[in-house]
């Protein structure tokens, strides 16, 4: 594709902005979740400015889209696979500054699809949908968008999805979206507004399936607590608190609508299962505590204790013997009839944790209503938390 020779700076400041609206909207991009880019000239050269690692597209700004040359980024496209430490030394090396945040993780599916804009994010409708079985999820695609959409089964992140995109798009180039099994969306355009308006409308068209089909994704809650939640909390501060949690912070979410959802028969097995996109195992880890309401110190005492014994078991059934398990305490608890608490070492790591816990309890029980809750493999999961480039988005940016 040939760019045309237009102001970068501007053609930035757009990417910019529309990110924001992408990241600002929690029931399409949540936390730090998604990356978008955008292909620009500069000093007569294509330059792919995309997502910093560990920058959140809510509050995007210019410098935390690293701009990358981006007609060397095609040279590893049909080479041999490269492994995750070569390929960040390959994409930090063709930086415009050294000194720039490495680029997001999917920063070659970007370079390698043509449109000037992309957007990819973890909408909660998109993953409600993903979220069941493949056969069901390209009859899905095929309905709601016929050949605009590529259906891309899971991938592993980073340069393996990066490729088999590439390979779906060449054989599908007419398209302006790429739906990706269990994780999320992709769309581009020529312009910002065009490639978010395409991930708004697919997102659009999903909500109105889901309540066709009479599983309609619960709006996101007031966010606010309640009495068995609150009570739950002290307990929580006194039997966490030590090497992790020097100061435990809780963040309870149980309005009216949550809590009858927490307490739908089966759904604590459910929202076990797994995260609702690979993205949020690293913050949430693959399972929630779960607690009654009304647990008593003892009692939350032992769930914790059951937690890291199983968490440690999950780790010696996955480890490959190159990990170092990180520590075994809960981040996420659930608590059926009441809703989640978000666990955190600050207030905002807290807030983060019940966001994503309460996205991933809507999530999972609008899939269940459509036949089942049916996330990435406990192996899969194991894979992407202790993926040193997911773990990386964790640090803070410099």
């Amino acid at each position: 594709m040939t760019l045309t020779l237009t102001d970068p700076d501007a053609l930035l400041a757009q990417r910019v902005q529309t990110s924001r609206q992408l990241g600002g909207n929690p029931e399409l991009s949540m936390h730090g979740g998604g990356n978008t880019s955008v292909k620009v000239t500069r000093e007569g050269r294509r330059v792919l400015h995309v997502k910093g690692s560990g920058w959140d597209l809510a509050t995007m700004e210019p410098q935390g889209m690293p701009g990358l040359w981006l007609d060397p980024l095609f040279e590893v496209k049909d080479g041999p696979r490269l492994s995750d430490t070569e390929m960040v030394r390959f994409l930090r090396s063709h930086l415009l500054d050294p000194a720039a945040p490495n680029p997001s993780v999917e920063t070659l599916l970007h370079a390698y699809l043509p449109a000037r804009f992309v957007d990819h994010g973890h909408a909660s409708a998109v993953l409600a949908l993903a979220s069941r079985p493949e056969a069901e999820q390209r009859e899905t695609v095929r309905l709601l968008f016929g050949d605009d959409m590529i259906f891309l089964p899971y991938v592993f992140p980073g340069f393996d999805l990066s490729i088999a995109g590439a390979k779906a798009f060449a054989a599908q180039p007419d398209a302006s979206g790429m739906w990706l099994a269990q994780h999320g969306l992709f769309t581009w355009g020529d312009s910002a507004e065009q490639s978010l308006t395409r991930f708004r409308d697919a997102v659009t068209a999903c909500e109105t399936l889901l309540a066709a089909r009479g599983a309609p994704l619960m709006a996101p809650t007031g966010r606010v607590g309640n009495g068995a939640l609150d009570a739950l909390c002290p307990l929580l501060a006194e039997a966490l608190t030590g090497e992790v949690f020097a100061t435990l912070h809780c963040d309870p979410r149980g309005d009216t609508t949550l809590a009858e959802l927490s307490g739908q028969d089966g759904i604590a097995e459910a929202v076990s299962r797994g995260t609702v996109t690979p993205d949020h195992v690293i913050r949430l880890k693959p399972w929630p505590l779960v607690l009654d309401a009304g647990a008593d110190l003892g009692s939350v005492q032992e769930a914790i204790a059951a937690f890291g014994t199983a968490y440690e078991q999950y780790f010696r059934d996955h480890a490959t013997g190159a990990e170092t398990m990180i520590d075994v305490l809960p981040r996420v608890v659930f608590v059926p009839g009441a809703g989640v608490i978000g666990l955190g070492r600050s207030a905002t790591e807290a807030k983060i944790h019940a966001d994503l816990a309460e996205q991933n309890l809507r999530v999972a029980a609008t899939a269940e209503a459509l036949g089942g809750y049916a996330p990435l493999s406990r192996t899969e999961q194991f894979r992407i938390e202790y993926w040193e480039l997911e773990q990386a988005k964790l640090r803070p940016k410099s």
